[in-house]
């Protein structure tokens, strides 16, 4: 008797601990989140940067090819 007492008693506090620690470890998983998200965005930001300011390089000794005129057709 003593023993079922005993466990309830205790999930009886744990829920109560769980319910008090919830705000705080759901706010240390979103910073978490948060902080991810952000450097994610800022690596794929700084990539695109750098991509955009190298300029390709093409050679004029390269052959491009023929021009086609298109038309429209009604």
């Amino acid at each position: 008797m003593i023993t079922i007492l005993k466990i309830i008693l205790f999930f009886i506090l744990l829920s109560y601990t769980l319910r008090l620690l919830f705000p705080f470890i759901l706010r240390f998983f979103l910073k978490r989140f948060q902080n991810k998200m952000k450097n994610n965005f800022e690596k794929m930001n700084d990539d695109n940067y750098s991509n955009q300011s190298k300029k390709p390089k093409s050679n004029s000794k390269d052959k491009v090819g023929e021009y086609v005129d298109f038309e429209e057709i009604d």
